[in-house]
């Protein structure tokens, strides 16, 4: 396991490399950097680093800007004691967001999905994960939506969830298990960030994902009710404009 450090504080640095060790003592760190223009520099050199585990804010700037100025190959673990970087960290190449001070539990979950990833995704599919944004010409929809409540903060897999609906005015992503998950966004930016492909807008207030849709059945004044798998207690009904296109979209 090959391992890049970018953190500018000296005993952060110092605990990143004990839990690196304990966690997995055959690792290697190929370097450390401080500074943004440290790892631009590097990154530029060995673009190909394994893995990256990164604070955000450095001595000379935001992490973010490395994204600007060099392109990164390799998945990132942010390290950082501000959580309002969540939904910038996995837009770029962050797989898991972990909070100051670091405690090694959450440090080595985090390794740990990074290795679920890399067993599950090898070669060209992995490369396409961690190296989507560089690609500005091919649309990229959302794959994970963050999702803020008291008990903490949930990264949803998109492909994962059966539908989004407006409830008493807020945004509600619901997974295939029925639970929900309260969103910042409004249903007007989903229908943006998700794949079209996959996702159909069937009214004002609701998203359905095409693939959790078991049968589609008449309702009233030309409009559908929409039954999806596995869960009955769904209440969808597509609007009247919209029911020919919901229909052209299941057999595409």
């Amino acid at each position: 396991m090959r391992i890049l450090l970018i953190e500018d504080e000296e005993p952060a640095l110092a605990q990143l490399r004990r839990f690196v060790l304990q966690y997995h003592p055959a690792a290697t760190i190929v370097a450390e950097c401080q500074q943004v223009s440290e790892a631009v520099g590097y990154l530029r050199q060995h673009p190909a680093s394994g893995l990256i585990l990164s604070d955000i804010e450095l001595l000379d700037g935001n992490v973010f800007q490395l994204f600007e100025q060099v392109t990164v190959s390799s998945p990132v673990i942010f390290i950082t004691a501000y959580d309002s970087f969540l939904v910038q960290a996995f837009e770029q190449n962050g797989i898991a967001y972990v909070l100051k001070p670091v405690q090694y539990a959450y440090f080595a979950a985090a390794m740990q999905k990074y290795e679920r990833l890399r067993q599950a995704f090898q070669g060209e599919v992995l490369q396409r994960l961690t190296t989507a944004y560089a690609a500005p010409a091919v649309p990229q929809y959302k794959q994970r939506l963050v999702s803020k409540s008291r008990t903490g903060l949930y990264v949803l897999n998109v492909a994962e969830l059966a539908y989004f609906q407006l409830r008493h005015g807020v945004t509600h992503a619901i997974d295939r298990q029925g639970r929900a998950y309260v969103l910042n966004e409004t249903l007007t930016q989903l229908e943006a960030l998700l794949d079209p492909a996959h996702f159909f807008r069937l009214n004002r207030s609701g998203i359905v994902q095409l693939s959790a849709i078991e049968r589609l059945e008449p309702y009233f004044n030309d409009t559908l009710a929409v039954r999806l798998k596995g869960m009955p207690e769904a209440k969808l009904v597509s609007s009247t404009h919209r029911t020919p296109e919901l229909r052209k979209g299941l057999q595409g």
